[in-house]
């Protein structure tokens, strides 16, 4: 029995069908039924039955899912524990990040963990993700994550890494030099993130604590977007200051000041408090502390 069969057999129980987990694995169709089937043969149980296109897990299979997520989860820390013995950290570290961390907050990071640690790969994802159903499979090392205050969870280590503001901002000719209400503000087209994210749930409960509803005129997953509508001046956005910092300071756009704004956030880096620290965690610590604002 091996992590790579344990893997494939979760992927295609996350997803249903070998065709998917073989996507998400970046490995042929054939090799993931190879190993289903080298698997089953091993365990001398049936794993999978078919189901027209997909695949339905048995009963022994949902029965055993706890002990293989839990098989993954001791392969991983015995791979941790390993980097001990080895005098430069190396090897794979997996990391999540919104896009405007990405963008905006994540090169310098990286410079400086390359810097400091060049044998570590950063394998970055962004948003749309699960963060959390990862770290409970094993399959992420840490996120930065941006909430409203430091976490009180137990189950959760949590590195402040800077104080970020959500902002108004606008295209000189749309420009209010006094500061907006919330009923102003909603008379124009707003720009904002996507339903769920953080920055625009907080600027939901601000008008709802003022008897309105944030209606945006577009919405768009990515931070980029919603910064080159305001440079074709088609409404007023919400965003984080550091996506825009180098705007503000050429003119290219301006702050929309609004009662009661900016909203505080704080991006952190945050991992399971269970999980075994590696090495190459570590090293990222280290660096987030370097880099530290808070």
């Amino acid at each position: 029995m091996t992590p790579k069969q344990i893997r494939s057999l979760l992927k295609v129980l996350d997803l249903g069908s070998v065709q998917a987990a073989a996507k998400v694995l970046h490995l042929a169709p054939s090799s993931v039924s190879a190993q289903l089937k080298e698997l089953s043969s091993e365990l001398g149980i049936q794993l999978f039955a078919s189901a027209g296109r997909g695949l339905v897990p048995t009963a022994a299979t949902h029965q055993l899912e706890a002990a293989f997520r839990s098989f993954i989860l001791q392969a991983d820390e015995i791979r941790y524990r390993a980097q001990h013995f080895i005098n430069e950290a190396q090897g794979q570290l997996r990391v999540f990040a919104p896009s405007s961390i990405c963008i905006y907050r994540l090169p310098a990071l990286i410079d400086a963990l390359q810097q400091e640690a060049p044998g570590i790969e950063l394998l970055l994802t962004h948003e749309p993700f699960d963060y959390s159903r990862a770290f409970e499979q094993g399959e992420l090392d840490a996120a930065i994550l941006v909430t409203q205050s430091l976490a009180s969870s137990h189950d959760w280590i949590q590195h402040p890494l800077h104080t970020e503001e959500v902002i108004f901002v606008c295209h000189h000719q749309r420009l209010q030099n006094t500061a907006l209400t919330l009923a102003q503000l909603a008379e124009q087209p707003l720009i904002t993130t996507e339903p769920g994210c953080t920055y625009r749930v907080r600027a939901e409960a601000h008008f709802r604590s003022q008897g309105l509803q944030l209606k945006p005129r577009q919405s768009f997953a990515n931070v980029e977007v919603i910064r080159r509508c305001l440079f074709a001046d088609m409404g007023i956005g919400l965003l984080p200051r550091c996506v825009v910092e180098a705007d503000l300071a050429t003119g290219q756009l301006y702050e929309q000041p609004v009662v009661d704004t900016p909203y505080a956030f704080l991006s952190s880096l945050v991992y399971p408090a269970e999980r075994f620290r590696s090495p190459l965690l570590d090293k990222l610590i280290q660096v987030v502390e370097s880099q530290s604002t808070f």
